[in-house]
């Protein structure tokens, strides 16, 4: 039996969007769930990764599986990303995709640091030099956990300087027409197939 997949959700989506797109996996032979979110993810990431933390105990104690996926939608992909470098998640997880996650940060992103408000605290952190940015820089990797960040050229949100960071296999999808491509990351049925291969295929 192919191990619990865990979905964690993007920035500004509500809780459903990952139930929805966690389905889509399960469609495809995945055992799926979806990992509950705060402030539709514009609060601290921090707080979101212990979230990732306690749904992948709750899972794992459901079904018994050592181990778990995690695939990251959007900010989700920072959010796990953070879980497995600050978390302790390596000893958990052994595959992690990343779907047009700001891996690397984004620049446009600076704007909300001009809005200290907590429903604007994810958005400040993705900015590139900012402290939990540089925090997970510093931070290694945790061995044994493949990790693959999957992209496209018609997403203007994440760009590929954004989602094309040290320590992952970069895959640059084709169902992605701009400006809408970051959303055909999540809702077209090929980009679908493409993170359900990643997280199958040897």
């Amino acid at each position: 039996m192919s191990r619990p997949v865990i979905v964690i959700n993007g920035l500004g989506a509500p809780h459903a969007a990952a139930v929805v797109y966690a389905r889509a996996l399960a469609a495809r032979g995945l055992r799926t769930f979806a990992a509950p979110q705060r402030l539709w993810g514009f609060g601290d990431v921090r707080v979101a990764s212990r979230l990732v933390a306690e749904t992948v105990d709750r899972v794992r104690g459901e079904t018994g599986a050592e181990k778990v996926d995690l695939v990251g939608m959007s900010l989700g992909g920072l959010i796990g990303l953070h879980y497995l470098k600050c978390g302790d998640g390596g000893r958990w997880v052994e595959r992690f995709v990343s779907v047009g996650g700001p891996l690397n940060g984004s620049s446009v992103a600076r704007v909300a640091e001009l809005l200290p408000c907590e429903w604007t605290h994810a958005i400040a952190q993705t900015t590139p030099d900012n402290e939990l940015m540089r925090e997970l820089r510093a931070r290694p990797f945790p061995p044994g956990v493949r990790c693959t960040s999957v992209g496209t050229r018609g997403d203007p949100m994440t760009p590929r300087a954004s989602w094309d960071a040290p320590g992952f296999v970069p895959l640059e999808t084709p169902y992605g027409v701009f400006p809408i491509g970051h959303w055909l990351l999540f809702t077209h049925p090929k980009n679908h197939d493409v993170v359900a291969r990643c997280l199958t295929e040897d």
